[in-house]
């Protein structure tokens, strides 16, 4: 299923190239090692960085199924696809 849905993605250009977790050849430390280089770009340039850490563990299981459940027929996935995710 996951595979349906990221091929459907990616047929649409519905990822953005910053798009990094549930990606191939990308993860989350392939995003960390671009911000990395980011951040030390602007302090090199004499910029003061300030950052951020959110911890979204289970960000999923906090997610409002209905909302979801929209959005993803927004972008047209849907069939036994959307039915599963509904349930």
């Amino acid at each position: 299923m996951r595979d349906e849905i990221i091929e459907h993605l990616e047929k649409h250009e519905l990822i953005k190239e910053s798009q990094h977790g549930f990606v191939k050849k990308k993860s989350c430390l392939t995003n960390l090692l671009i911000f990395i280089e980011e951040m030390i770009n602007y302090v090199d340039s004499g910029y003061q960085v300030d950052v951020i850490y959110l911890d979204f563990q289970k960000a999923f299981h906090k997610v409002p199924h209905q909302r979801l459940h929209l959005k993803l027929a927004a972008r047209e996935i849907n069939g036994d696809i959307l039915r599963w995710i509904g349930n």
